[in-house]
């Protein structure tokens, strides 16, 4: 658990820059190259990137889950932010194993079901621990469940060009030490 914590905000801002980076391209991807009608079946070589953009987004946003925990309002965010690091995580497990096996496994419905709640649960309680805790602007904590639906539900019409963008911000406030909100000093009157 010290190794999470440990997670620098360079690191965490790198990551979801990769993450913003490999969404965006499958975003565009999706919407020139659909996998709407795929079914379990990798199709192609855009089916095969497809499931490359999305394994190596979800493991690029395992550190940032993490790190945006910190700012939460308590240790329930760390819960929240390791969950949802989690669930991204076995999703890109079940990424690479379709992709090994060009066809979903019989048990994938199952890992994705498990692994999407973790995610989706994960970063809505972390999202209330970052509003409450009013410590990141309020975009970053409303945005971070949004970007699942963007992700997950709205993949096949490009959606996670959306996803990727919010990730791209993020990953900007991290590595310029910018994520935190400061209270706003009083203009002294003369």
């Amino acid at each position: 658990m010290q190794k999470l914590k440990s997670i620098s905000n360079a690191l965490a801002g790198r990551a979801a820059m990769v993450a913003g980076c490999a969404l965006a391209a499958d975003g565009v991807l999706q919407v020139l190259h659909s996998q709407k009608n795929a079914g379990s079946r990798v199709v192609g070589v855009a089916g095969n990137l497809n499931l490359v953009f999305v394994a190596v987004a979800l493991v690029a946003l395992a550190p940032v889950f993490v790190a945006l925990a910190r700012y939460g309002r308590s240790s329930a965010a760390e819960k929240a932010g390791l969950a949802a690091a989690g669930g991204a995580c076995l999703l890109a497990i079940g990424c690479l194993t379709s992709i090994i096996n060009q066809h979903d496994l019989a048990v994938f419905p199952a890992i994705a079901g498990a692994a999407n709640v973790a995610w989706l649960g994960g970063t809505v309680a972390l999202a209330v621990s970052l509003k409450r805790a009013g410590r990141v602007p309020s975009a970053v904590a409303v945005g971070l469940p949004i970007t699942w639906i963007f992700t997950i539900p709205l993949a096949t019409i490009g959606g996670c060009v959306v996803a990727g963008g919010y990730f791209l911000a993020v990953g900007y406030l991290l590595l310029n030490q910018a994520i935190e909100r400061h209270a706003m000093q009083p203009v002294p009157v003369h």
